[in-house]
């Protein structure tokens, strides 16, 4: 195992292995990850990847159970953290910087805890180490209803499936994926599912810990996960934490706000470009 310690879905000990993620390289420059968040992929980066690529070294990766990346049956946050250390590792890479949304700044937040020597700084998106109420597990449900019924589905019906989500169908459909004839989404959806009641939450065994890293969070206007709060939400685990927000911009910043949303980004990596974004599948 490559740093941290594995956390069950209720916060404790069990065995983990970290996995070698699928990622896409691009760009010459100092190294930035992006992690992306529940139920999304690498894909939801490529517009915010290619322009950062003009002055960074940009990996664009698939957590577990995600995209292009391996299946597990275990789906902590630390256990997601030891498979980004490995992958920092595997690449040779010093001190990355790490964005990460939802899902993915948690990971970003565990990894930062637990071996803080990889990591040169923190970008979130939208995420703070604190529980929050779950608003994913009856999208997941739909969509294995939906793929239990008619494994032959087309995008539209899986669209039709949660027809009052409409904005997260149309980023979950990109992630769809044919396998011989049929049609499947492209993350385990079983094991997401059991796990989401620790998906939502930040593991207890980390709150005790504390990072000097530095941490910018990016949070959207209208949305509810880091406002009013802020940088309060971070502390004492990582002090130097600062707030920027979006305006106009929901929980899916990067989808609602790209070229802001960059902005912010270069702002925050210290780059002055005015290579424009393309809108994220």
């Amino acid at each position: 195992m490559h740093g941290g310690f594995p956390l069950s879905a209720e916060g404790d000990a069990v065995p983990a292995c970290a996995l070698d993620l699928a990622c896409e390289v691009s760009g010459r420059g100092p190294p930035v990850l992006l992690l992306h968040g529940l139920l999304a992929s690498s894909a939801n980066w490529c517009g915010i990847a290619e322009a950062l690529a003009v002055s960074c070294r940009v990996y664009n990766v698939d957590l577990r159970n995600h995209g292009a990346s391996p299946w597990a049956t275990a789906m902590s946050y630390a256990s997601m953290a030891d498979d980004v250390l490995r992958l920092i590792e595997r690449e040779g890479l010093d001190a990355p910087t790490l964005v990460g949304h939802s899902m993915g700044g948690k990971v970003a937040m565990a990894l930062a805890l637990t071996a803080p020597y990889a990591v040169k700084r923190l970008i979130t998106i939208d995420v703070a180490p604190v529980t929050y109420v779950d608003r994913f597990s009856h999208q997941v449900q739909s969509m294995i209803e939906t793929l239990a019924r008619d494994p032959l589905a087309t995008q539209q019906d899986a669209s039709a499936a949660h027809p009052a989500d409409a904005a997260l169908a149309h980023w979950m459909l990109p992630r769809l994926s044919a396998r011989h004839t049929y049609v499947d989404w492209r993350c385990n959806l079983g094991v997401i599912a059991r796990s989401m009641q620790g998906l939502c939450a930040f593991p207890r065994t980390l709150r005790h810990l504390s990072s000097t890293v530095s941490l910018t969070a990016i949070a959207g206007e209208r949305s509810d996960c880091v406002l009013p709060a802020g940088p309060a939400l971070y502390q004492p685990m990582f002090p130097r934490a600062t707030a920027r927000v979006v305006e106009g911009a929901g929980h899916w910043v990067h989808a609602d706000r790209p070229e802001v949303l960059l902005a912010e980004l270069r702002r925050a990596l210290g780059i002055r470009s005015r290579q424009p974004v393309a809108r994220a599948a």
